[in-house]
């Protein structure tokens, strides 16, 4: 690559493929390597239960050849007596089987589904604060459902797949050639031609699943976002805006679906067509066996019987590689989550915090949110413990950046930050956090109760203690007063109560963490003047 300057440029690194761009075969792989201890002897089962019942199937069309020789044409009166006994056995050992097949594989995929939104829970939680801020919230909340389910459904379908269709095939195969090895051969010719055509068809379901996630993440957003702002929608009128946003998805995930919907229902004409030419063939080979005196027809009739009841498992494997292609898609949305290295990771040998004095030095810091434009250059400060120390600034200035910087949320790109002597880069990020409270100008309420929301922070607080909390913060009143009192939920979002309730409640949080350091970030923003100067006389006794 050339530079203006006329100079070679180095090539940028290549950039490695994300798990939703793999191979369908490689997602599979991984899951199945992933999984395969803990898993590996319930899918047995469910393999064994599968078999059982594909036994059953070919079984039943094998018996044709005797039901027809035996009964309608010897008229054998024994054949009379067990022949339908063994039929009825057949037919109660394969339901028996495939119910029990069904419910197993249900409660493993059910079981995997768990696992896998628990894994992914928990790695986004050890993410730090830039990931979040990358990432759209909904894209977050499509890949952690929707993901997980896929990875259950791409398992479950190469087990039915492999196990019920494949292995029923087989068997009616085997009956087929039993029967008459040249039919057979006119019936199986036309396989390859099928599994050729679906494999064109699989590339353009994977574009369509592609475009169908994306999609699908923004119309979660645009009811997110509808939902949480419809006071702003109400008041500014922006019901057009985001009526428009949300037909753009709608219409969007409609031509896709359609596409993709072409493509596949263009399996089942093809596998129909073929299929006809393979029956029309063992129609006309038949004719010409029977008219030239065959004696004894059951072999004939059971293997048109084999030939017919294999047309649905023929049909379902014929679309295993266009959903395999969709599922792993979808599936490796999820692993491109997972494979984002964790951010947040305490040592185990990370020394705890110990705070004494509670004394915060900044010492030539400084921080970037991107590279080359400073947010803060060589920042050198002190807060005094047992002291208030007010950062006074206009707005943009970087007084949120440096709360954000004492809490961990990004490293300092230069300099150091330490308490009480202590370097904070080297200490368990877990104890540094638990020794800092924060009230912030930005209140932010769990979905839940009023108590749930205060014991957040500190679950084992006894209900005296989670009220004087609420009463130091001025709170407590008008909690009573709330139709559930302490048990009231707040809301999403705390759109059940007001701002400065909500703030008081932050408030009432705060002090019941009781942690050695304190920061507030205009905490009072949403107060009227009066409570205002209760609550600063308040947060100056809890200092």
């Amino acid at each position: 690559m050339l530079q203006q300057s006329g100079e070679w440029a180095p090539k940028p690194p290549p950039r490695k493929p994300l798990a939703s761009e793999a191979s369908p075969w490689v997602v599979l792989v991984r899951l199945a390597r992933e999984r395969w201890r803990e898993y590996a002897w319930r899918y047995t089962i469910a393999l064994a239960l599968m078999g059982i019942a594909s036994g059953a199937t070919a079984l039943s069309a094998w018996m044709m050849k005797d039901v027809v020789n035996d009964i309608f044409v010897n008229r054998d009166q024994s054949a009379m007596k067990w022949l339908p006994i063994a039929i009825v056995a057949i037919f109660v050992v394969k339901g028996a089987a495939s119910y029990l097949q069904e419910i197993w594989l249900s409660r493993i995929g059910n079981r995997l589904v768990a696992d896998y939104q628990s894994k992914i829970y928990d790695h986004l939680l050890r993410m730090n604060v830039p990931f979040f801020e990358g990432h759209n919230s909904s894209n977050l909340i499509m890949r952690t459902t929707k993901g997980a389910a896929a990875a259950r459904n791409l398992l479950n379908l190469v087990a039915v797949s492999f196990g019920r269709d494949l292995l029923t095939l087989i068997g009616l195969v085997i009956v087929m050639v039993s029967q008459d090895p040249l039919m057979s051969l006119i019936v199986l010719v036309v396989g390859p031609i099928a599994a050729l055509a679906v494999r064109k068809m699989g590339h353009v379901a994977r574009k369509g699943a592609q475009v169908e996630a994306a999609t699908t993440a923004h119309s979660i957003g645009v009811v997110r976002e509808t939902s949480q702002g419809i006071r702003l929608i109400k008041s500014f009128q922006l019901e057009n805006m985001f009526r428009n946003r949300m037909q753009a998805a709608i219409a969007t995930m409609q031509a896709t679906a359609d596409k993709v919907a072409t493509v596949k229902a263009g399996v089942n004409p093809l596998i129909e067509t073929l299929g006809g030419l393979s029956v029309a063939g063992v129609v006309a080979y038949t004719g010409w066996q029977l008219t030239s005196g065959v004696d004894a027809p059951g072999h004939l009739i059971a293997f048109i019987t084999a030939l017919l009841l294999a047309a649905d498992p023929a049909r379902r494997l014929s679309k295993f590689h266009l959903q395999m292609r969709t599922l792993s898609v979808e599936a490796g949305l999820m692993f491109d989550i997972l494979d984002t290295p964790v951010a947040e990771q305490d040592h185990a040998k990370a020394p705890a915090l110990v705070v004494d004095k509670g004394e915060i030095r900044f010492d030539h810091v400084d921080f970037a949110y991107l590279p080359g434009k400073p947010i803060l250059r060589d920042v050198s400060l002190t807060a005094r413990g047992g002291e208030a120390t007010a950062l006074v600034g206009p707005s943009g200035g970087g007084k949120t950046t440096i709360f954000g910087l004492l809490q961990g949320f990004w490293p300092a790109g230069a300099g150091q930050i330490s308490i009480d002597g202590q370097p904070i880069a080297s200490l368990s990020l877990a104890s540094w956090r638990k020794s800092i409270s924060v009230v912030s100008q930005d209140v932010f309420l769990f979905e839940g109760t009023v108590r749930e929301n205060l014991l957040a922070v500190r679950p084992n607080a006894s209900q005296e203690e989670l009220e004087a909390a609420a009463r130091a913060a001025h709170a407590h009143d008008f909690i009573q007063q709330l139709p559930r009192g302490y048990d009231t939920s707040v809301g999403e979002l705390g759109n059940m109560v007001s701002g400065g309730q909500r703030q008081r409640i932050s408030i009432a949080r705060a002090f019941l963490k009781d942690a050695p350091i304190l920061l507030l970030d205009e905490p009072t923003s949403a107060l009227d003047s009066e409570t205002e100067q209760i609550i600063q006389g308040t947060l100056i006794d809890l200092m």
